[in-house]
């Protein structure tokens, strides 16, 4: 800021950093120049700066600091002209630097270049637009209720720059643009002043006209009062108890909750709007929302400001079921995100708007966010949804490992809705000039394979994504999405639960109430535990551990023949079918095990109701590819390692093991294969899995080709096979932190 001062020559007194840095007193040289530029603006940015330099004077310790201002001064001459340009989020990772740990608060930062992609895609869904008109800048208002470092904001600003500069503005042009959308249009809400310092420094960077007093970033407050310890609040979301946000139908008109929003660059002679005046009717809402878990909220508040925060967030949320009750199943008691899509929708203007965010992939497929997906798709049109599959690279917000996706909604009327994107990336781009490259390649590819060895574009149907079914970003493959679907969706094959048979999720009874054994111990019993590559390597159960209560009484061993009570108890859950609960996608070999003595298992769910003759006949249909892809339809925690529950077991369909040539063909093929080891999934093709799939398609009726052909799309799923498309040996993997 300081550099881009002197080089405007537009303040009287600033010298340019050559001459600063070159002072023999830098320090008292480079402070003044900041007061100086503090008495005319931009204090959000320098007063940091300054108290961090009058705290290391007052330890007499100069020499550091005189080091550091120098050295930091040549790195801002270097990028002081180009920094604008760059495109690119430094404000993230330095946040992450300074702060430390926020994941509590939700702070984890979007990458720069998921940014630029989000960005991009939003204004393409605005359609034809004159970007050379201040008159456009002004009246498309944009939101961030959870702007962190601003690299939404920033990300965006910079593509209605690009769009401009296409159309023909110049360089005075784009900067009194850029004057009108972060003067008026561009509007975030934080509840750390360090983020919106640093969101107020990237939204100005390339203009130092821009003055901080009429920006639209305002500081939301978060947890205690400091005047009232009484109060508390839930920043962002105490919008959701402003009438200008959530209409209040049949109350009396009382006034609204005090909402103490404080504006970062806050002048005694200036009028501010408030925090709900800002949110209020925006053209676009493009966020990453928070998804910290509810139970975590404001871990650095003492436990009963962390209660009274908790509680204000449940008084917050049911305000808006009062007067939206279709939300009722939307939102989450686990999960802050389902309050922060809410706040988004009420922000968004009643027509001919747009909602961006950032989501975990596994949110677009799992049961327990199938009506917030209902809702969405009920009154929004799902544009586009976009996926990275390249191993190490599928997370869209820094230090995350999960995957996750940008979506793409635009506010729609009522009637037919067109069929959504899916945009399954291969790779993610690496910088900017890579981000554009992609942009172009996708404005000239309707579907297929996207130009460049990007990935591919496919559509999925309106009637699915209105039903909740997004899985279609689960997969690389749109054919295995198609097919995983038609499997999944098949009426002529009832699902496990429907056919009176129960899985039981006894994992976690077994680590809270036993402990592993000697196998000879008196009382012991077997179970299957290791679902790692070395454990269950044939579709014949093996046990590998023995356990026993953690609480035993001798006298009830003797007195029941050898066999505790409560182990009695727990072996009436044991199943001669074990179903996965979870392991490594590519390391893994069998999803599915059987046996002719019930097991239980840690990691392993028993299904009661078979014979041993059907368990088997099972065993074989769930490992088939039919039965995998069903499975891998709703991967609990990324797609990696995904987790299964007892719920998810149970909705997987399978033919009819009570007519018996099904379950006898079916047996026979789990008696000749019993025997032989399985390879890891990543392996790819072998022997076991197509005899398995060649007996499934003999009893189901279906194509032995098509089985083969889906099974070898499988093989080649990345999180799979454990590389991208086009991907072989050890290239291209990545820190999925980085």
């Amino acid at each position: 800021l300081h550099q881009r001062i002197a080089n405007g020559a537009w303040l009287s007194g600033i010298t340019d950093l050559e001459s600063a840095k070159n002072q023999v007193n830098v320090v008292a040289r480079i402070r003044r120049e900041w007061e100086r530029i503090m008495r005319h603006d931009f204090r959000p940015v320098l007063e940091p700066a300054v108290n961090a330099i009058h705290a290391i004077e007052d330890t007499a310790k100069l020499a550091g600091l005189e080091r550091a201002l120098r050295h930091i001064a040549a790195e801002a001459q270097r990028i002081a002209e180009t920094y604008a340009d760059m495109g690119a989020d430094h404000a993230g990772p330095l946040f992450n630097r300074v702060m430390g740990n926020q994941a509590s608060d939700g702070a984890f930062f979007t990458k720069p270049v998921a940014a630029s992609i989000a960005a991009r895609l939003t204004l393409d869904a605005l359609g034809p637009t004159d970007w050379t008109s201040a008159d456009t800048w002004r009246e498309t208002k944009i939101l961030d209720p959870a702007c962190g470092s601003g690299t939404l904001l920033a990300a965006i600003l910079a593509d209605m720059k690009r769009r401009a500069q296409r159309q023909g503005a110049n360089q005075a042009q784009l900067n009194e643009l850029q004057r009108a959308a972060v003067e008026r249009a561009i509007k975030g809400l934080d509840i750390n002043p360090v983020s919106l310092q640093l969101a107020a420094s990237q939204l100005t960077a390339g203009n130092s006209d821009i003055r901080y007093r009429q920006m639209g970033l305002h500081l939301m407050p978060y947890g205690p009062d400091r005047d009232d310890p009484t109060r508390v609040s839930a920043g962002s979301l105490e919008l959701l108890g402003q009438k200008a946000i959530v209409a209040r139908h049949g109350e009396l008109d009382i006034a609204d909750d005090r909402l103490a929003s404080q504006a970062v660059w806050s002048a005694a002679d200036v009028e501010l709007e408030d925090a709900a005046d800002a949110a209020q009717n925006a053209r676009i809402v493009i966020m990453n929302p928070p998804f910290t878990n509810r139970a975590k909220m404001g871990e650095k508040f003492i436990k009963p400001d962390q209660r009274a925060l908790r509680q204000r967030t449940d008084f917050l949320e049911q305000t808006l079921l009062r007067n939206d009750k279709a939300l009722e199943n939307f939102v989450d008691k686990n999960s802050l995100r389902p309050l922060f899509m809410t706040l988004a929708d009420k922000c968004l203007a009643s027509s001919q708007s747009i909602l961006t965010y950032i989501s975990p992939t596994i949110a677009l497929s799992a049961p327990s966010g199938q009506e917030e997906r209902i809702i969405m798709a009920r009154r929004y049109h799902i544009q586009t949804v976009l996926s990275c599959h390249q191993p190490g690279y599928v997370n869209l917000s820094q230090g995350t490992g999960i995957n996750e996706s940008v979506v793409v909604a635009v506010r729609h009327a009522d009637g037919p809705k067109p069929p959504t994107r899916f945009i399954n990336l291969d790779r993610m781009p690496i910088d900017e000039s890579e981000v554009t490259d992609l942009h172009e390649c996708l404005a000239n590819c309707e579907q297929g394979a996207i130009p460049n060895g990007w990935g591919e574009v496919s559509h999925w149907p309106a009637e699915r994504i209105q039903a909740g079914d997004w899985t279609a970003a689960l997969w690389r493959s749109p054919e295995l999405a198609v097919s995983a679907a038609r499997f999944a969706d098949d009426v002529s094959m009832r699902t496990v639960s429907e056919s009176d048979l129960s899985p039981w999720a006894t994992g976690q009874i077994l680590r809270d109430s036993y402990e592993s054994a000697e196998y000879d111990l008196p009382g012991s019993f077997p179970i299957l535990k290791s679902k790692g590559a070395d454990s269950q390597t044939r579709i014949q159960s093996q046990p590998d551990e023995h356990w026993v209560p953690k609480k035993r009484n001798e006298e009830f061993l003797k007195l029941n023949n050898g066999v505790y009570p409560e182990v009695a108890k727990m072996l009436r859950k044991a199943g001669y079918l074990l179903i996965t609960a979870g392991q490594n996608s590519s390391t893994g070999r069998l999803i599915a095990t059987a046996d002719d003595t019930k097991y239980v298992g840690n990691g392993w769910m028993p299904i009661t109701g078979l014979s041993p003759e059907e368990a088997k006949a099972l065993a074989v249909f769930i490992n088939s590819t039919p039965g995998r892809l069903q499975l891998m339809r709703n991967p609990g925690r990324t797609l990696v390692f995904p987790t299964y529950s007892a719920a998810e077991a149970g909705r997987i369909r399978i033919p009819n093991i009570k007519d018996a040539s099904v379950r006898d063909e079916l047996a026979a093929c789990w008696e000749s294969t019993r025997r032989m080891e399985v390879p890891q999934f990543r392996d790819g093709e072998c022997a076991v899995r197509r005899i398995w799939d060649e007996s499934v398609a003999a009893v189901c009726g279906w194509d032995a080709a098509e089985l083969a052909r889906l099974r070898e799309l499988l093989h080649a799923e990345p999180h799979v096979r454990g590389l991208g498309y086009g991907q072989y040996g050890d290239g291209g993997d990545g820190d999925a932190g980085e």
